[in-house]
C-alpha cells in the first residue's frame, strides 16, 4: 500500500544535492530496487508527508508488508518505560531521584547508591544483559531471576561515572513500575499511556492481534561450514516476534520493559503527536526525555542518553532524538526533530537486507530541507 501526498524536497545549494530536485517517488524507487521489507512514515508539523509498505511481511502465505502491518519495536519499547516513570513521578508516587532500595529488597553495598534516573540514562553501571547477552532474549525468566543476576552482577562502573547501555536497567525500571502501581507494568502502560494517546496495536501481551497482520521475521544464519568456507546462508523464517508466547507461557524477563513490545507506523505517529501535545506527559517530562542528561561523562561524544532516547543536535543546533532496536532480525529505527516538529519511522522484518545507504539518505534529504526551508508542496 502507497500513501503520497505530493511533497518533494528541494536542496540547495551548499548540500550533497545541489539544485537537485528530489521528490519521494525518485527514493522509494531506490528503495523497491534493494528488495527491502517494511514500512516507512514520515511526518512533518503533525501531518503525514509519506507512508509506505515495501515487499512480504509474510513470504510463505505471500502476504506484502501493509501500513497497518504489526512489527517488532526491539528498543523503541524504552521510551514507554521511561515515560510510565515520569508519569509515575507527574502524580508523586516516585521520583527519579530515589535510591533503587526504596523498591527493591536486600540491595547490595555496591548497589546502593544506584538511582532511577542512573537506570533510565544507563550510568547504573548493570551489564548489558542477562547472562552478559549469551542467553536468548526471548527465555522465561521470572522478576526474581532477573532481579538475582541484576544484583549479583559486578557492576562496570560506579553508578553515576559511565555510560553502560543496560537493558538489565530498562528491566528493573519496569519491575519498579509493578512495585509502585501494585500491578503488572504493561497494564500501566496501556491505561496511563497507550489508551489516551489513542494506539490500538502498541504492547506485547495484551493487544488482541490478527495473525494475518503480523510481520514474519526473517534471518540469515550461517552455520559453521557456512563461515568456513564463506558461503552466504539462505534467509529463513523465524516467526513473528510474539509466537514464543505460544509455545511456552511464562514472563519474559530478560527483555520486558527493554524490548519486546510491538506496533505499528500508525500507532508510531500517534505517539508522535502525543510527544507535541500534553495529552500524556507534562511539558517538564518531555524535556526530561529530551535532555541529554550524559553530556558531563564523555564531552568528546556527539550524541547522549536522554530517557528512553539518544539525543544529539544537527548541524543547525536543533535537536534531534532517535533509538533503534532489533530482536537479531527485525528492525526498527525512530527519528524525531523535536523543534523542527518532524518525525521518521522506518521498520523491516529483515535486517540482513535493510538499505541501510537508503534509509540513510531519506534521513538526510529532511534534515537538509528542514536546513534550507525548503519542503514544498508539488504543484
Amino acid at each position: 500500500m502507497k500513501i503520497f501526498f505530493g511533497f518533494v524536497l528541494v536542496i540547495l545549494s551548499g548540500t550533497a544535492y545541489a539544485d537537485e530536485k528530489i521528490s519521494f517517488e525518485i527514493w522509494r524507487d531506490s528503495v523497491i530496487q534493494s528488495n527491502f521489507s517494511g514500512v516507512v512514515l514520515v511526518a512533518k508539523d503533525n501531518k503525514i508527508l509519506f507512508k509506505e509498505a515495501f515487499g512480504l511481511a509474510n513470504r510463505e502465505e505471500n502476504i506484502p508488508f501493509s501500513t497497518d502491518s504489526i512489527f517488532d519495536l526491539g528498543s523503541l519499547t524504552k521510551q514507554f518505560t521511561a515515560s510510565a516513570i515520569l508519569k509515575l513521578q507527574e502524580s508523586k508516587k516516585l521520583s527519579v531521584n530515589d535510591p533503587i532500595s526504596k523498591y527493591l529488597d536486600d540491595i547490595p553495598a555496591d548497589k546502593k547508591n544506584i538511582t532511577i534516573h542512573h537506570l533510565i540514562t544507563h550510568t547504573a553501571g548493570f551489564i548489558p544483559n542477562r547472562g552478559g547477552g549469551s542467553s536468548n532474549l526471548y527465555d522465561v525468566v521470572t522478576r526474581k531471576e532477573l532481579i538475582d543476576t541484576a544484583l549479583k552482577s559486578k557492576l562496570l562502573a560506579k553508578p553515576g561515572e559511565e555510560y553502560n547501555y543496560s537493558n538489565i536497567g530498562y528491566i528493573l525500571l519496569a519491575l519498579i513500575v509493578e512495585k509502585v502501581t501494585g500491578g503488572n507494568y504493561e497494564d500501566f502502560y496501556l491505561e496511563k499511556l497507550f489508551k489516551p494517546a489513542g494506539l490500538v496495536d502498541t504492547g506485547y501481551r495484551l493487544p488482541a492481534r490478527d495473525a494475518k497482520r503480523v510481520a514474519i521475521n526473517y534471518g540469515a544464519d550461517q552455520t559453521t561450514f557456512q563461515r568456513l568456507f564463506s558461503i552466504e546462508p539462505e534467509s529463513l523464517p523465524v516467526g513473528s516476534s510474539f509466537q514464543h508466547l505460544e509455545l511456552k507461557a511464562g514472563p519474559r524477563f530478560n527483555m520486558e520493559g527493554a524490548g519486546g513490545m510491538s506496533s505499528t507506523v500508525e500507532d508510531m505517529f500517534r505517539w508522535y503527536l502525543v510527544l507535541n501535545s500534553n495529552l500524556v506527559l507534562s511539558d517538564e517530562s518531555k524535556h526530561q526525555l529530551f535532555l541529554p542528561h550524559n553530556a558531563s561523562l564523555k564531552k568528546e561524544s556527539k550524541s547522549h542518553y536522554g530517557y528512553g532516547w539518544d539525543i544529539s543536535f544537527t548541524d543547525r543546533d536543533t535537536l534531534h532524538a532517535q533509538h533503534n532496536g532489533s530482536n537479531g532480525y527485525s528492525y526498527a529505527d525512530m527519528h524525531y526533530f523535536v523543534d523542527d516538529n518532524m518525525f521518521i519511522i522506518i521498520a523491516t522484518n529483515d535486517r540482513d537486507v535493510y538499505p541501510q545507504e537508503a534509509m540513510d539518505k531519506l534521513v538526510l534529504l529532511m534534515t537538509s530541507s528542514m536546513a534550507n526551508k525548503s519542503l514544498k508542496q508539488d504543484k
